[in-house]
Formats: C-alpha cells, sequence, structure tokens
C-alpha cells in the first residue's frame, strides 16, 4: 500500500490560518481602542460641560456686584410732549413737568433776487454762530450766483445750513439756518465787498435787506426751550435735555397745558430678569449634567460621564448652595426660597417673581447683601457660586481641565500601548509566516521521500514477485 502525504500540503489555508492566529492576539488592540473612545467622549463631554458652565457663570456674574440692584428706569406720563431715556446713572424721583416752549434755531433770509442763479458778486463772507469761532469765506466768480454763494457756505462747514427758497412769485432768497437752537445760538452775518463798498444794494451788501445797517431779515427768532419742573421754571438752548434730571435725557416734543409726570424708579423688571435667567441657566446646567450622566435600560445607552467623579461633584456642590443660607445677612432674606426660588424634587429651579419683587421693595438692602459682597468682606451667594465656577472653569488649575488633561494622559498611554502591541505583533505575523513557510518546506521535502520510499518498495515487491514465479 502507498504512503500519501501530499493531501497535508494541498489542505492548508495558510493565509486563513495566521489570519484567525493574528485576529486572536489582536484583542488587546480592540480594547485599548474600545478604552480610547470612551476617554475621547469624556473630554468631549467635559467640553459641553464647560460650556453649560461657562453660561451658567454669566448669569451669576450679573447679580454678584451691587450696582445691579440699582438699575432705575425713566418713564414720562406722555411721550407726546416729553419723551425719557435712562442710563445707569439714574436715581430715584417724581418730576412734574409742564412745557411752555421749544428751542428753536434762528433762520435768516436775503433781500429778493429774480433768480437762483442770478450774479450777486464777489469778496468774502464772515460767519459766526453764538460764540463760536468766526468762518471766512471766499465768494469768487465760480460761486457768485445765488446758489454758489449757497453751496460756498454749506461747503465751510460754518455751523449754519444756507439754501435757496422761491416764493413762487418770481422772488428768490438765500436763507440761513442756525445749526444750533437757542437764544444764545444766533448768527453774525458780514461781507468785505470787492466792489469797495459793504454798505449798498449791489455786490454781496446786495444780500442785505437793511444795506445801511448791514443786516439780513430774521424769519425766526432762535428761542431756549421753556419748562417748569416742579414748580421751577428752566430754559434750555436744545429740545433735547441731559442736565435736568441726573440720569435721565429728556427730549422735549411738543408744547402743551398738560402737566407731564416723569418717574424715575427701580427697575424691577430689569433685575427680576437677571435672577430669571440664573433660574433658566442653572436648570440648563443641571439638564445638561443629567443626559452626560445618564442610563438608558431599554437601550443600554449610557451618558459619557456616567460614574464620573468630577461630574458627580460639580452637580452636587451647586445643588447645595441652592440650598445655603447667607448668615450675614440681618433680615429676612437669607435663602433663596425667601426671594421666591424654590427646587423640585427633580433638582429643577423655579421663580415666583412677584414674591422677589416684593422681597426687591421692602428689603433692597438684605437682597443685595443675600447677593454680593459687603463692606466686611463678607459674600453673597452670587459671589460664592462665581468662586466655585470659577474654581471648575480654570484654564490651567480647574477641576474641568485638570480631568480633561488627565483624559488625555491616559489616551497617550493607550496609543503608546498599542503602538507597543502592535509592534510584537507585526514580529509575531512575521515568525508565523515563517514557521508555516517552514513546514511547507517540510511536508515538500516529505512527499519527495514518500514517493522516493514508495518506488523502492514497489521494485522491491517486484523482485520478490520475480523470485517466487522462478521457483
Amino acid at each position: 500500500m502507498g504512503i500519501g502525504v501530499s493531501g497535508l500540503i494541498s489542505g492548508l489555508d495558510t493565509e486563513s490560518i495566521i489570519g484567525k492566529l493574528m485576529e486572536l492576539e489582536r484583542r488587546p488592540i480592540v480594547l485599548l481602542q474600545k478604552r480610547e473612545a470612551e476617554f475621547q467622549a469624556k473630554i468631549s463631554a467635559m467640553g459641553t460641560l464647560k460650556g453649560a458652565l461657562s453660561d451658567f457663570q454669566g448669569a451669576v456674574t450679573a447679580l454678584k456686584e451691587s450696582d445691579v440692584f440699582f438699575s432705575f428706569k425713566a418713564v414720562s406720563g406722555s411721550d407726546d410732549v416729553i419723551s425719557v431715556t435712562d442710563s445707569a446713572e439714574a436715581l430715584a424721583g417724581r418730576y412734574n413737568v409742564t412745557v411752555s416752549g421749544m428751542a428753536q434755531a434762528q433762520q435768516l433770509r436775503s433781500s429778493a433776487f429774480t433768480g437762483s442763479d442770478q450774479t450777486v458778486g464777489t469778496g468774502t463772507m464772515t460767519l459766526q454762530v453764538g460764540s463760536d469761532a468766526e468762518v471766512e469765506i471766499a465768494i469768487d466768480s465760480d460761486h457768485q450766483t445765488l446758489t454758489g454763494i449757497a453751496d460756498a457756505i454749506n461747503e465751510a462747514d460754518a455751523g449754519v445750513t444756507a439754501a435757496v427758497i422761491h416764493d413762487g412769485s418770481g422772488n428768490y432768497y438765500l436763507t440761513l439756518v442756525s445749526g444750533k437752537t437757542g437764544s444764545d445760538n444766533t448768527i453774525s452775518f458780514s461781507v468785505d465787498d470787492d466792489d469797495g463798498n459793504n454798505n449798498d444794494s449791489s455786490g454781496l451788501s446786495g444780500l442785505y435787506t437793511d444795506p445801511a445797517a448791514g443786516t439780513l431779515a430774521e424769519t425766526q427768532e432762535g428761542k431756549n426751550a421753556q419748562l417748569t419742573v416742579n414748580g421751577i421754571q428752566v430754559e434750555r438752548a436744545e429740545n433735547t435735555i441731559t442736565d435736568l434730571i441726573q440720569g435721565v435725557t429728556m427730549t422735549i416734543n411738543k408744547v402743551s397745558s398738560e402737566t407731564v409726570t416723569v418717574n424715575v424708579s427701580q427697575d424691577t423688571a430689569a433685575i427680576t430678569g437677571r435672577l430669571r435667567s440664573f433660574v433658566e441657566k442653572f436648570n440648563g446646567l443641571m439638564e445638561t449634567l443629567d443626559k452626560l450622566q445618564a442610563y438608558d435600560p431599554e437601550t443600554e445607552a449610557a451618558g459619557s460621564l456616567m460614574g464620573d467623579g468630577a461630574a458627580r461633584q460639580v452637580q452636587s456642590r451647586l445643588k447645595r448652595l441652592i440650598y445655603a443660607q447667607v448668615e450675614d445677612v440681618a433680615g429676612e432674606v437669607n435663602s433663596f426660597s425667601s426671594l421666591g426660588v424654590e427646587m423640585d424634587r427633580y433638582g429643577k429651579l423655579s421663580l415666583d417673581a412677584g414674591k422677589f419683587t416684593e422681597a426687591l421693595e421692602n428689603h433692597q438692602e438684605d437682597v443685595i447683601s443675600f447677593f454680593t459682597r459687603d463692606d466686611d468682606g463678607n459674600k453673597g451667594i452670587a459671589v460664592r457660586f462665581d468662586e466655585l465656577l470659577d474654581g471648575y472653569l480654570q484654564s490651567t488649575t480647574g477641576v474641568i481641565s485638570s480631568r480633561e488633561e488627565g483624559l488625555k494622559s491616559s489616551i497617550e498611554r493607550i496609543e503608546d500601548q498599542m503602538e507597543r502591541i502592535n509592534l510584537r505583533l507585526s514580529m509575531r505575523e512575521e515568525n508565523l509566516r515563517h514557521q508555516f513557510e517552514a513546514l511547507e518546506t517540510l511536508l515538500s521535502d516529505f512527499q519527495i521521500t514518500s514517493g522516493q520510499l514508495e518506488q523502492q518498495l514497489t521494485a522491491i515487491a517486484n523482485l520478490n514477485a520475480s523470485i517466487s514465479k522462478g521457483k
């Protein structure tokens, strides 16, 4: 019987065997890659958490300075008569205002001309508004018409607006309007005529309505605004008044016999809005933390920070501060609940705006002390929140940054470990290929030897048969 070993060679799928062996040996790499992906997800989640913390800190900062609680709003009883805008310097007060006269700018006109392009003359004009500096304007041959003179005045930026007006009856006038209202901001106008006579009706002096006096006709008198404020008569050169009520700009819109009340009071709506923003940003932060730490038993999906100690610490300490009392506040307002801020069993805050407004109106100093730092250096709740958040958000030493750096270091170690394993696996795969090549060579040699042996056995068998037949 022949001995066959050729089937051993043809039956081996060397590449498949090596592939399966290497797949088993690469399992540590797969586990490390999964671990690296988890760390990367945690770093991304830390970035999300930092964003939510930063948003919340913005709302906290808006409550930690005492100036915030001295915000006042000005309201006019009739915007048609007087409109008002307030600034940070506004102080509480009530003002009864009556407007008996509006400020207006002086207006002048020249003598009549037959056309806007009629030649007037050349020379020099001098204009002055009130106590402003005099402005000299050269009128040359290119500007000697009525329109040209108006253009030259407007280009000179003399504080006067010039125009040519046609009355519809064939008369054209040069008009001048002062750029400032008020009785002291009148226009001074004079000419130095090239014809040598500044007081006749020809040349530039022909603009005068009274050449001998050297004057133009006044069509509107410059006047001051006239008001009565809390029984006191007041005049101002402009209709927009900034120096009458501190921190309030008043704009006179019309004369009226009506007494308008301008009320400057604490802007409780703006302050309440800041606290409402605090509540909303806190709730948003808690929602972010809940999602990052959540686990869904149905899908078995876990948040990237589930079980993370830093995330648990942040959430726990922030909630504890909500329940904290400010012992240094002597009055009734020493906790969030006394201001209308409550936390439900799910950790969500709500605001009773009416309760907060009442506390603000009746216990303003206590409310300020609760949120801010007093003169003795005692820290209010907003200051405490801000310092806590600083500890989390500082770029180098903060809790979140330190956690991120720790995760990055872990990823670096994993990548170093995978690099070493990959190097070892490359060597292992190369050794396996050498071993299988050696096996193939050995089996090939064995096959050759087996064939030779079979031939020899066949020859011996034939020889024995011949000997037996000869006997």
